[in-house]
């Protein structure tokens, strides 16, 4: 009886890490006011703030008459789940900011997942500019 009581106890060990690992999992870290930090889009490869999160780049450009629609693709290899405010600024080539953006990147376990922006100038001014991301 003790034994078997014993053996209980100690079937609940494994329990607890995985509901440590799950909870760190899901906690996604949200951004504070002075301690963004920017990568350039074409250096954005690995965030170290949210642990697993691999930027791939643009995939689509889509311009309408009011601007250009900017989607760039991540993955979630740290299977984060929840909401994050990420950043992005556009910057013409000779350094200058053209353009502040934000959106909430929505963190799911399976599926594409995309940061989409909307900026107010052409596709040929965006190809000329330099793209960062805030995390």
């Amino acid at each position: 009886m003790l034994l078997g009581t014993l053996f209980s106890l100690l079937s609940l060990v494994p329990l607890y890490f995985t509901m440590e690992t799950e909870a760190a999992r899901t906690n996604v870290s949200q951004l504070q006011f002075g301690e963004v930090n920017f990568y350039p889009l074409d250096q954005a490869q690995s965030v170290t703030e949210l642990s697993g999160l691999e930027v791939l780049g643009i995939t689509d450009v889509a311009e309408s008459e009011f601007g250009t629609t900017i989607r760039i693709q991540v993955l979630n290899h740290g299977q984060l789940v929840g909401k994050r405010e990420v950043w992005a600024k556009v910057y013409s080539p000779e350094g200058n900011l053209r353009e502040g953006m934000k959106i909430w990147l929505e963190l799911k376990q399976k599926g594409p997942i995309y940061l989409e922006f909307f900026f107010t100038g052409t596709a040929k001014e965006l190809a000329e500019s330099k793209i960062s991301l805030g995390f």
